[in-house]
C-alpha cells in the first residue's frame, strides 16, 4: 500500500478509473468508477500504456497526462488538451533511464548541477538533442508515478492534465471535469487516482544550451534557487549569488531572479 500524510502529496490508496470516450455512460468503467486498487491499478495502467493508451497520473505538483513516446499517443494527448501536437516532457524514473532512452541528449555541466540539486523534484530541464526545440526532461518524486515508471520501462511522455488555457488539474473534481469530456476518437483513457494533490504551481522550466541557462517558467522551484546552484560553481563574479547578473543564468525578459 502507498502511505503518506493526508493533505499533502502522500496517499493511502491509489485507484484505477477508466473513461471509454462515452461521457455520461451509465455505470461501468466508462463512467470513471474505480475498478482496481494498488498493484492491480498500476498493472492496468501499464497495460493501457503498452496498448497505446493515455493515463492521467499524479506528479509532485499537478496531475499529468502521459503515454508512450509515440506520435500517435502524442496526438491523443493533444486532442484531450484541445491543442495541436507538440513537444512533451519526457518523465523518467531516474537519470540513467533518460540517458538510455535519449542517447542524443547533451548533459552540459550546468544541467548536471541542476539535476543533482533538484531531482527527483519539480524542475523540468530543456536540453539539447540536435533538434530545434530540444527535449524537456524531468525525474519526479511522486511515489505513484515512480511505481508506474518501474512498470512502464522507466520513461513516459507527459504534460499537465488540463484543457489548454485552463489551470492544470490538481483535485479529483478537476481531473473528472477534463476526462469526462474525452471523445470516442481518443479511445480509452485511464486515471491513477491518488486523491487531491497538495496546492502547488507547475514545475519550473529551465533551458540549458552549453553553459547558457535560461529560465523559461518559474514554478515550484524559485528562480533564486536555480541561480544559487549555478553561482556556487561559476567563475568568480562581482555580482552576488542569485542575482540576475550571476554567470550563466538568464531570467525571462523583464524578470529578475528572486
Amino acid at each position: 500500500m502507498f502511505h503518506g500524510d493526508r493533505g499533502g502529496n502522500g496517499i493511502d490508496v491509489v485507484k484505477w478509473r477508466e473513461w471509454t470516450g462515452a461521457p455520461g455512460a451509465p455505470g461501468g468503467a466508462g463512467a470513471g468508477r474505480a475498478v482496481a486498487e494498488e498493484d492491480e491499478a498500476l498493472d492496468r495502467a501499464a497495460a493501457l500504456l503498452d496498448a497505446g493508451g493515455v493515463v492521467a497520473h499524479p506528479t509532485s505538483t499537478v496531475y499529468g497526462l502521459g503515454g508512450r513516446p509515440r506520435p500517435d499517443v502524442d496526438a491523443r494527448i493533444a486532442a484531450i488538451k484541445r491543442r495541436p501536437p507538440g513537444p512533451l516532457i519526457q518523465l523518467a524514473a531516474n537519470r540513467a533511464a533518460l540517458r538510455e532512452a535519449l542517447p542524443a541528449t547533451r548533459w552540459a555541466e550546468a544541467a548536471r548541477r541542476l539535476a543533482d540539486a533538484f531531482w527527483p523534484g519539480p524542475l523540468t530541464l530543456v536540453l539539447e538533442d540536435g533538434s530545434d526545440d530540444g527535449v524537456a526532461v524531468r525525474v519526479d518524486p511522486h511515489p505513484v508515478v515512480r511505481r508506474l515508471l518501474d512498470r512502464a520501462g522507466g520513461l513516459l511522455t507527459s504534460t499537465s492534465l488540463n484543457v489548454t488555457g485552463k489551470p492544470p488539474a490538481r483535485t479529483g473534481r478537476q481531473v473528472r471535469a477534463v476526462l469526462s469530456r474525452v471523445g470516442s476518437a481518443v479511445g480509452t483513457v485511464g486515471w491513477l487516482d491518488a486523491g487531491d494533490l497538495a496546492a502547488s504551481t507547475p514545475s519550473t522550466l529551465v533551458r540549458v544550451r552549453g553553459e547558457a541557462v535560461e529560465l523559461l517558467r518559474e514554478g515550484a522551484v524559485p528562480a533564486a534557487d536555480v541561480a544559487r546552484i549555478l553561482s556556487a560553481h561559476a567563475p568568480a563574479s562581482p555580482h552576488p549569488p542569485g542575482s540576475p547578473q550571476s554567470p550563466g543564468f538568464r531570467p525571462p525578459p523583464g524578470r529578475s531572479a528572486r
